[in-house]
């Protein structure tokens, strides 16, 4: 079993199955619906299938994950202590 092309073909058949005028929820009600057993109860199959989905779903209105970030990745330790330092004070490194 291939999990990519097996969603792929699946959300396929379900994007065939739905008219061309049916809104974002109808859509996520249906991926939900035709998702076989295996990508319901695996993690790597809960991966794949909200993967395949999002894909799928960002055409038709859902909102993209970087514009929900901001635009950006996390923040990593280091960028996280520079926001908690006080603004005011120079900080300088010895070498």
């Amino acid at each position: 079993m291939n999990w990519q092309s097996t969603a792929s073909h699946i959300i396929g058949e379900v994007h065939r199955s739905l008219p061309d005028d049916a809104d974002l929820k109808t859509r996520k009600k249906a991926l939900n619906d035709a998702r076989p057993y295996e990508f319901a109860t695996t993690s790597w199959g809960r991966k794949v299938w909200a993967k395949h989905a999002r894909n799928y779903l960002e055409k038709y209105g859902l909102e993209p994950l970087s514009v929900k970030r901001g635009n950006r990745l996390p923040l990593s330790p280091l960028e996280k202590l520079m926001q908690r330092a006080p603004k005011d004070k120079k900080v300088e490194f010895e070498s």
